[in-house]
């Protein structure tokens, strides 16, 4: 991962929060000079500050061909981003995409069917809520023997990179009118971007 220091956020904690609130994904594996990656929902967890990260595949994904015992997985998750116009400085300069990212590398571990229904277990119980909730311990059998089309993956994560790159370098005045900009946009995404940046402007300033 091309992590630039100014862009480094080495807070273990802040990592952590950001797996959890940016759960959807992407698997990156390769075979055979072959590269393979699917977006998936993930589960983290930490065990004696190890994180590990849990998820499934269809049987059918040609992946699983490339995750059983694989030492070198790379998992990306994305936050906030956006496009920052440099019309949006004080003085010219290029424009640029505004970003946060965490990418980490561990090895694969296939899931017993026990542990696949401990997780599945996990993973819906996480997101399902309220008087209606779906909870896992009362879905019908037929719909559990679903689990049968798919193959549970462990990661244990051996290196991890959080980055924010979000115009870190820029003067409070630039920074003041990007944000003021992104907040304006049609573009909802845009707004999350403006939040994360407000959010994090201080503690840019305390670094």
């Amino acid at each position: 991962m091309f992590l630039p220091k100014l862009f480094k956020v080495e807070d273990f904690e802040a990592l952590i929060a950001f797996l959890k609130d940016n759960p959807f994904a992407t698997v990156i594996t390769s075979k055979h000079d072959m590269p393979y990656a699917t977006q998936v929902p993930v589960m983290v967890s930490v065990t004696e500050d190890e994180i590990i990260l849990s998820f499934h595949l269809a049987k059918a994904n040609p992946q699983t061909k490339t995750l059983e015992n694989n030492k070198n997985v790379l998992v990306q998750f994305t936050g906030a981003h956006g496009y920052v116009s440099s019309s949006w400085y004080a003085e010219e300069e290029v424009s640029t995409w505004n970003y946060q990212e965490a990418q980490l590398i561990g090895s694969s571990v296939v899931l017993s069917h026990d542990e696949l229904m401990e997780d599945l277990k996990c993973l819906t119980n996480h997101y399902e809520h309220g008087d209606d909730a779906r909870k896992f311990e009362t879905l019908s059998d037929d719909v559990l023997k679903q689990a049968k089309g798919i193959i549970g993956y462990r990661i244990h994560v051996k290196e991890s990179g959080l980055k924010y790159k979000l115009s870190q370098n820029r003067s409070d005045a630039d920074y003041e009118n990007i944000v003021n900009h992104l907040s304006s946009s049609s573009n909802i995404n845009d707004h999350q971007l403006a939040k994360v940046m407000e959010k994090n402007r201080e503690s840019f300033d305390h670094k």
